[in-house]
């Protein structure tokens, strides 16, 4: 029979970025680290997760069925839109490190003038690599989700518009970690493993 307490509704989330080779926390419930930084705001659309798989196939002589299926590489991808325009998104975003922005502090004047950043896009070399921790939480309960070292591989288009807020729709791919770690883990706070 089955069991409500098993149904997933996110009700909320948050997401975290730290330099490649950052140290995850041991448990879901366990705080996260100084090097992860808090992404700020994600839209109600909340997290899409996405696994795609390849797959290759061996037939054998007199056989009508494929004899091993093989699986040659999987693809996770986790998509979320972010609502603040922060230099963290907007490197993302752009491509471009955070060391090749510039911030020119704003000034008295006369004139006054504001603080800004600047920067230039288009360089396919500068590409930008995070650790991304995800925590997914719903009625007490948390799946957290732990990506060694990902990229952006897609970026909704930006609306500057009075209806909404200028978002940064942005599709992460894992990529391997370094060392051979696990690529993603996942831990799920209140499941139980089958009894033998």
């Amino acid at each position: 029979m089955g069991d409500s307490a098993n149904i997933i509704v996110a009700t909320a989330g948050k997401a975290y970025a730290a330099p490649v080779g950052s140290t995850f926390p041991l448990g879901p419930e366990v705080a996260w680290g100084t090097d992860f930084v808090d992404m700020g705001f994600i839209t109600p659309d909340g997290l899409e997760e996405a696994m795609a798989e390849e797959r290759t196939q061996l037939d054998a002589w007199g056989e009508d069925a494929p004899v091993v299926d093989l699986a040659k590489k999987r693809t996770q991808t986790f998509k979320l839109t972010f609502r603040e325009t922060t230099a963290q998104l907007l490197s993302l975003y752009y491509q471009v490190q955070l060391a090749n922005m510039t911030s020119t502090p704003s000034a008295v004047g006369p004139p006054t003038t504001k603080q800004f950043i600047s920067f230039g896009s288009g360089s396919t070399q500068d590409t930008v690599e995070i650790a991304l921790g995800l925590d997914v939480i719903y009625g007490g309960k948390r799946h957290r989700i732990m990506i060694a070292r990902c990229g952006v591989s897609d970026r909704g288009a930006r609306k500057h518009s009075a209806d909404d807020s200028s978002n940064y729709e942005l599709t992460f791919t894992a990529l391997s970690a370094p060392g051979g770690a696990q690529s993603v883990q996942h831990m799920i706070t209140d499941v139980a493993l089958p009894e033998d």
